[in-house]
């Protein structure tokens, strides 16, 4: 069985999560943890092959980082240089069509086109005609104009049929669907969507298996009863990452020292574990109070699946007999929030204020972490330009502290996927536009 998977906004965070699942047993989404093979990787996609068939929906509702999951129709060889409608000219008959996208459905059907493509450098094209032997010169076509000719080779290849069809296509300056329109448009209820994996030499066919609830996701971040712009806020997706990252069992229970409103709490609750909240912000502790129970009650929680205490990160060993922690998942202090960028000066003194607290709290914690327990934290890092970030000069104080770093990214993938946007602590970066204080989200484990 072969599957993609539609990466986020920052995919390399969204692989990381992808790897820590896929390669860990798991029965209820049908892993056995040695048998997924990364066949290709991009920016936008990620296609696998698997000896099981996955449980898809299940797999979508705890990833935080995929917008999509797709389960692979075909592969097609495609010549460098032809455009990706030329390449599929002779694929999509009516027979292939009913047989491999289209459910049984009375009425008109609706289906839409997304094109990912699997070597972003098709995303430039060249204007230059191409000589091909025994046939006519031709431009390279831009692949923003694909999806429409691709669309509308499907409908009249079914309208030859008799079946009454609608079209959706992305917006002209977009290659896919947005997710929103898939579930809006009803495609996976009323019909499919089509989408085409697309490499200079390989064209992947595939169908549109589950999409991201985005409606969830803005209800679990924005109808929440307490929320706190001004001290920033991590997102559900990021917390759901993050818990991904952390590698551990249904049930098992983890703590967020620092954890604010209660955001990676709620998203541990709702991927069945059991969660420890404490902040040394008792005002903190009251919104997270809020939020959780009007999150147990939105989504039906069972009492008894989390705790909260007001207490200093570094004074919490005490307040924890008796509590097994498997792993530690948060969101770090991360200083001072800025509207402008920040002085050197400034940078310096935070990060020597935020050094000092952490490797505080990490001797703390590895009072009651076990062996082999993963912390997974958010600290800061001073967004300075695109891709450029000023981060904590060093992190090797936590070796002293009887912890290992662990790469966010298995070294044998990270040097594979060289597109990925990695630090060279093999830690990954969060932003927003209009954020100047990043995260940087790194993996430590007690020795």
């Amino acid at each position: 069985m072969r599957y993609a998977f539609v990466l986020g906004r920052v995919y390399t965070l969204s692989i990381a999560e992808l790897v820590a699942i896929l390669e860990k047993p798991d029965p209820s989404f049908n892993l056995s943890g040695d048998s997924i093979k990364i066949l290709e990787a991009s920016e936008e996609v990620l296609v696998i092959e698997t000896k099981h068939p996955l449980s898809a929906e299940r797999l979508q509702k705890k990833l935080g980082g995929v917008i999509k999951i797709l389960q692979i129709v075909d592969v097609l060889k495609k010549r460098e240089q032809d455009s990706i409608n030329f390449a599929l000219k002779h694929y999509f008959k009516p027979g292939v069509l009913k047989k491999q996208f289209f459910k049984d459905y009375k009425g008109k059907m609706q289906f839409g086109v997304s094109i990912y493509l699997l070597d972003m450098s098709l995303a430039r094209p060249s204007t230059a005609p191409v000589p091909l032997p025994n046939t006519e010169q031709r431009n390279f076509n831009s692949p923003f104009g694909e999806p429409k000719r691709i669309g509308m080779m499907i409908k009249k290849s079914l309208a030859d049929t008799g079946q009454s069809i609608r079209l959706v296509l992305p917006e002209f300056n977009s290659l896919a669907l947005a997710s929103v329109v898939v579930t809006k448009n009803l495609l996976l209820a009323k019909g499919a969507e089509i989408c085409i994996l697309a490499g200079k030499s390989v064209i992947y066919t595939a169908k549109t298996l589950t999409v991201q609830d985005f409606e969830d996701y803005g209800r679990r971040d924005y109808q929440r009863p307490v929320r706190d712009e001004k001290q920033g806020m991590i997102p559900p997706k990021v917390a759901q990452i993050m818990l991904n990252l952390a590698n551990c069992q249904t049930n098992n229970t983890i703590l967020d020292p620092f954890c604010g409103i209660g955001t990676i709490l709620q998203e541990g609750i709702l991927l069945g574990y059991k969660m420890l909240g404490s902040d040394i912000n008792k005002l903190a502790i009251r919104g997270s109070e809020n939020n959780l129970e009007w999150f147990r009650n939105r989504y039906k929680i069972p009492p008894g699946k989390y705790h909260l205490e007001a207490a200093d990160a570094r004074k919490l060993s005490s307040l924890l007999s008796g509590q097994k922690i498997s792993s530690i998942v948060t969101e770090g202090t991360l200083g001072p929030l800025y509207t402008a960028y920040p002085k050197p000066q400034e940078i310096t003194a935070n990060f020597k204020d935020l050094a000092s607290l952490y490797a505080d709290s990490l001797v703390e914690f590895a009072r009651f972490l076990p062996s082999g327990g993963r912390v997974v934290i958010c600290i800061p890092a001073y967004k300075k330009g695109r891709n450029n970030y000023e981060k904590m000069p060093s992190l090797d104080f936590i070796k002293d502290l009887g912890y290992n770093f662990i790469s966010i990214i298995p070294a044998a993938i990270a040097k594979k996927l060289k597109f990925l946007k990695l630090t060279e602590r093999n830690t990954a970066v969060y932003d927003r536009k209009d954020q100047i204080v990043a995260r940087e989200i790194a993996i430590f484990q007690k020795n």
